[in-house]
């Protein structure tokens, strides 16, 4: 299975402002409790203090707005989207251990390494943790691995709602 991660929206979810290209736009993942998903505000940076995010921040990244007219912009934000949300997971340490974090983290590796954003090092581990390397940073990740259960697949999907498409 794999996952298509939404591009940057059009409008500001706080002033309803359009975006244009050449745009800096804060990405916030947020985990809305009461309703059980997760949910993505796009804003402007100036917008972000005061935009009330309805559930706890998981993931924030900036992004510029690319040009629409640009077929390929929009296959390169929605990995460069899925990256930065997979990069921000482990910013925010308060999340850290909950299986269903770890179970992203787990899954968006495996995505981003078929997209050759990340690599696997050393031998394959089935338990425990999977070192991975950025291929862009070099930063090495130490991704928590996870078994992927029918179960575990539906709940992150049901959970991820309007993230992915």
């Amino acid at each position: 299975m794999e996952w298509h991660f939404k591009s940057i929206a059009r409008k500001s979810s706080l002033s309803q402002l359009p975006f244009n290209p050449g745009d800096r736009v804060a990405c916030l993942i947020f985990k809305d409790v009461e309703a059980g998903e997760m949910g993505r505000a796009d804003v402007l940076p100036n917008e972000v203090d005061t935009y009330e995010l309805p559930g706890e921040i998981l993931g924030r990244w900036v992004r510029v707005v690319k040009d629409p007219d640009d077929g390929s912009a929009d296959v390169r934000e929605t990995v460069a989207s899925a990256e930065d949300f997979f990069l921000s997971l482990y910013e925010n340490h308060q999340t850290d251990g909950l299986a269903e974090t770890d179970a992203l983290k787990h899954l968006l590796a495996l995505m981003l390494e078929r997209k050759r954003v990340v690599r696997a090092l050393g031998k394959r581990q089935t338990a425990g943790t999977q070192l991975y390397r950025h291929v862009k940073t070099k930063q090495e990740i130490e991704v928590p691995i996870v078994g992927i259960s029918a179960d575990l697949m539906l709940k992150i999907q049901d959970t991820l709602g309007d993230i992915i498409l």
